[in-house]
């Protein structure tokens, strides 16, 4: 009875024990074949890697030689020349100037041009009672100075200059000290224009003595035209000096209808050449002409400027 039961325990004992050992063997082959997988894909990922870092070489390389071994490119084409612009000349405006003569005798006289707004260019004469402190005041109020140098008339002695007059016997250096000596009183003059000197003015010694003086001190000269017969603007331009000559007396008629018509010619003569040049005297209607000028200027577009800046455009030739 046991020993049958025994028999039957061991057979289930045995077939366990080959199950066991089936299923033993089985896990292990199973096993075995997830290593080989994991090996096989372990394998692959280095081939994988190892091609990564073979093309990685590759196209740094390719790269480096892109870089630093490229053939030297042409330059670009140059740019077309940018045109200059085209230059545009300046508007010239017409300009004027206007001298008054015959100041230092009396301040009263002198007094409404030292007050114009317009820079009116004021002349004395030497060794006169108010010649130096009026010419003073005008320098002051940023007026131009000039000297108005008495010279020797057609009719002399009879026809008098005053003082500090040139008269055609003196010789060089005599006009040169008589010259010095009346500038002793305005430091500050521009230039010169010339009192009377009808006969003065007409000689070419006496003219280029006076003339001489006049470029060696750095001065211009303004001929007044005093007579038909003058050579003096002549010489200062062929001696290359700043000058001018006088165009119009505004006032040798004092009635204001007379001084407007003379004025009108001067805006009429400085939008033929560009530049005018007027003289008038220290009156009162020639005072309140030149207040008249200036509107009438601003209204025709010409320009009311000073002395040096009406030789300038005529030193140019324009």
């Amino acid at each position: 009875m046991f020993s049958g039961t025994t028999s039957r325990l061991g057979l289930r004992g045995n077939r366990r024990k080959q199950l066991g050992n089936k299923s033993s063997a089985g896990k292990q082959g199973r096993n075995k074949g997830k290593s080989r997988k994991r090996q096989k894909t372990a394998a692959r990922w280095i081939k994988g890697g190892e091609k990564a870092l073979l093309l990685g070489g590759l196209l740094a390389a390719l790269l480096f030689l892109v870089l630093f071994f490229r053939p030297p490119t042409a330059p670009p084409p140059p740019r077309p020349p940018i045109p200059a612009p085209i230059p545009v000349p300046p508007v010239k405006i017409n300009i004027f100037c206007v001298i008054i003569d015959d100041l230092g005798h009396n301040r009263a006289a002198a007094a409404p041009f030292l007050e114009l707004d317009q820079p009116v260019a004021l002349a004395f004469l030497p060794m006169r009672p108010h010649s130096r402190e009026l010419a003073r005041e005008a320098h002051e109020t940023g007026k131009t100075v000039l000297l108005h140098l008495p010279m020797e008339p057609v009719g002399y002695p009879t026809v008098d200059p005053g003082k500090g007059a040139i008269l055609v016997s003196f010789l060089p250096d005599e006009i040169e000290r008589t010259i010095t000596n009346d500038l002793e009183e305005f430091p500050f003059a521009a230039g010169i224009n010339n009192h009377m000197g009808s006969k003065a003015t007409s000689g070419e010694r006496t003219m280029l003595a006076v003339l001489n003086v006049i470029k060696k001190k750095g001065l211009f000269f303004i001929d007044s035209r005093t007579s038909a017969d003058t050579v003096a603007y002549k010489l200062a331009k062929g001696m290359k000096m700043s000058t001018g000559e006088r165009d119009v007396f505004l006032d040798n008629e004092r009635t204001p209808e007379d001084i407007d018509i003379q004025a009108g010619k001067l805006l009429d003569r400085a939008e033929e050449r560009g530049w005018a040049i007027g003289i008038g005297h220290p009156y009162p209607e020639t005072a309140d002409a030149l207040r008249r000028l200036a509107e009438e200027a601003r209204r025709r577009g010409i320009r009311w400027g000073t002395v040096e800046e009406v030789l300038a455009r005529a030193d140019s030739g324009n």
